[in-house]
């Protein structure tokens, strides 16, 4: 009889110490997936530390906070200037990425440095742009149709 207790007693502790585990990792990988998932959504705050040749306005932020969120080439950002102003731009790596005329915001080849501009325009005169000046950077989600 002493031996069957010892059994059942071990097979409890067994039981237990898996119930726990399993507990703990479950929590761990959903905090880990709730902090990637804010990450994403969260917006990304910039200063316009600059006014190009060309009337692009250059920002302070490099590559990886786009990164971070997992924010790529194509996505359709909301820009929202310190004017109050706001405007949804496309992410690309080119200006003829976009028509003429169109929002856009890329990072330089050269001082790796996001950029926001208009192809073929000025967006420091359209928008009345002025450095330095906060702007604030948010990925749109793209809507869903039924």
């Amino acid at each position: 009889m002493k031996f069957r207790y010892r059994i059942d007693i071990y097979y409890w502790k067994l039981v237990i110490f898996a119930v726990c585990t399993t507990t703990v990792l479950l929590i761990g990988c959903s905090q880990k997936t709730g902090m990637s998932e804010s990450i994403q959504t969260a917006s990304i705050s910039a200063t316009i530390i600059e006014i190009d040749d060309h009337g692009n306005a250059v920002t302070n932020l490099e590559i990886a906070p786009f990164t971070e969120r997992g924010w790529k080439l194509g996505d359709t950002l909301e820009a929202a200037f310190a004017t109050g102003q706001k405007i949804q731009i496309k992410f690309v790596e080119n200006y003829g990425d976009v028509p003429v005329g169109e929002y856009l915001g890329r990072f330089s080849t050269s001082t790796k440095q996001f950029k926001i501009a208009i192809n073929m325009g000025n967006i420091a005169k359209t928008l009345n742009l002025r450095n330095p000046s906060k702007v604030v950077l948010q990925k749109v989600e793209p809507s869903t149709t039924n």
